[in-house]
Order: C-alpha cells, then sequence, then structure tokens
C-alpha cells in the first residue's frame, strides 16, 4: 500500500479502492470512487458493463438505469452507465464509467471504474467536473515495444507446461532437458500446446543443422520459441477446461497453477523473469 505493507494470503484478491471526496456536508458531498474487478477470460468492456448491470439490478434497492454511453479513455473504449438507486432511503446518483486495462502477459485484465456519487441528482456543475476528471484519466499500459520472437536454448531450466486439448490434460515438465527425452512425435499434433514457466505460448520449429533440440525420428530437430502474446492465449486462460493436472509437486490441479501463475507474473513485474 502507499503508507504500510502486509502478507496477503492466497485466498485475497487486490480489491484497492480510491475515494476522494468535496465537502462535509452529505447532502451537497460528490465523491469520486476508483475501484478494480478482475474480469472473466473472454470478457470485453460490454460484457463486463452488462454482467455489472444485472448485479445492481438484483442487488440496489429501486436501481433505475438511465443511460450507457460510449467513452474513450486513453485511447481504450469505455463504457459509462448513468443510474439512480436508494441507499438506506436516500437516493443516490452515480455514473461509473467502466474502462479494461490489459496488464503483463499471463496476468488477466482488470475493469477499472470511475464513479462519481451524488445526492438526489448530479447538478450541471458536478456533471461538469466528473466528466473533466474522468478525461484527465491516463491509464498505465503495457509498453509498445513491438515483440520479438525469441529461440529458447535447449538447455534451459524452468518449468514447461504441456496442454493437451482433446482430454483436457495439463503435464508440467521441470525443464527442457526432461521434456526432450519424450517422443517428440507424440506431441506433434495440433490439439497440443506448449508454455514456458510464466505461462507464456511457446511454439516448435524444425531447424536444419542444429545440433541442440528435441529429435524426431526421422532425424529432424525442433527447437522451441516465443509466441507474441497477442495472437496466443497464455496458460492462465485456458485452465478453465483443463480436468488433470500430473508431474510437478503441490501443482495437482488448475487452481493451483493459477495461483503459482498469478505469483510469477506479480515476481515478473518487478524482476525479469529467466527461463
Amino acid at each position: 500500500m502507499n503508507d504500510a505493507a502486509l502478507d496477503l494470503p492466497e485466498e485475497f484478491s487486490d480489491g484497492t479502492m480510491h475515494i476522494f471526496s468535496t465537502g462535509k456536508d452529505a447532502a451537497s458531498r460528490f465523491t469520486f470512487v476508483v475501484s478494480r474487478a478482475d474480469m472473466e477470460a473472454g470478457d470485453t468492456v460490454e460484457t463486463f458493463v452488462q454482467r455489472l448491470v444485472a448485479h445492481m439490478r438484483k442487488t440496489l434497492p429501486r436501481f433505475e438505469l438511465k443511460n450507457v454511453l460510449v467513452r474513450d479513455i486513453g485511447g481504450e473504449t469505455a463504457r459509462e452507465i448513468d443510474y439512480l438507486w436508494l441507499s438506506e432511503g436516500a437516493p443516490l446518483h452515480q455514473r461509473q464509467t467502466v474502462v479494461v486495462l490489459h496488464a503483463a502477459s499471463g496476468v488477466p485484465p482488470r475493469a477499472i471504474s470511475f464513479i462519481g456519487t451524488c445526492q438526489k441528482a448530479f447538478s450541471p456543475e458536478r456533471a461538469k467536473l466528473y466528466a473533466q476528471m474522468v478525461a484527465s484519466v491516463k491509464l498505465k499500459m503495457p509498453t509498445g515495444r513491438p515483440f520479438k520472437s525469441r529461440r529458447l536454448d535447449a538447455t534451459a531450466d524452468g518449468l514447461i507446461f504441456v496442454l493437451r486439448e482433446s482430454d483436457g490434460s495439463l503435464r508440467i515438465v521441470p525443464g527442457l532437458t526432461e521434456l526432450f527425452r519424450h517422443d517428440v512425435a507424440e506431441v506433434l499434433t495440433p490439439d497440443v500446446a506448449f508454455f514456458d514457466h510464466t505461462g507464456a505460448p511457446l511454439t516448435l520449429k524444425s531447424e536444419d543443422g542444429s545440433a541442440q533440440g528435441w529429435r524426431h525420428r526421422d532425424g529432424t530437430i525442433y527447437v522451441f520459441w516465443t509466441v507474441d502474446p497477442t495472437l496466443a492465449a497464455p496458460l492462465i486462460f485456458r485452465l478453465d477446461t483443463t480436468r488433470s493436472v500430473v508431474g510437478a509437486g503441490n501443482l495437482k490441479d488448475p487452481d493451483a497453477v493459477r495461483t503459482y501463475l498469478r505469483s510469477v507474473a506479480a515476481s515478473d513485474l518487478m524482476m525479469p523473469a529467466q527461463i
């Protein structure tokens, strides 16, 4: 946190909120809240907002949706929802602008909401203030450097994940040296996908004249190359269809793998991972 640090147990998620307000008089107070929420696999800002509105209809007393507008925040398409509801018998008017923040590879995107709240109704001055604050938002987006595929050294350490989509099985191998002891011919099929220790996608390519790699019975050598994450989904987004996990200590089920990948991704934000 800004002012302190603490150890957060694994079952907790980061629901950090920032709350800003004007004045001490509750009747005229304007609050501006920034909240964050994890998105589901395949979510867009549109589907997230649809689910959010459906949830508010069920949970907020006398909920009334006034409008849904398309907005732009830092070049990203956002949705603004304008609605009323009763809080402890008092009417509240809220405007909520939702945008998707795409994080580092292997980390699910998050929805960020900018919520303005007034008692009874937004005055023209409060509506202008809210619009100005939202327009001032500058998102911290990943760097826009072009992706450059990299060849993995055949002796590289680090877990390798092998996902077979036909039966939903995930095998975890402690490194390429161990993986290369298996028959490559058995995995050269469209339903098998590979991922590095961070869950980032990998691809196999044949390489003439290579001295090291995964040798086929016919003599062809295959090596691993990294894949542009915008072209192939990371492993963490494909665990919902995984039915079995084999091969690595405490990583015995999809939830354990998901927790591991999130911890690796969090570490990678502070220090470059070594494969």
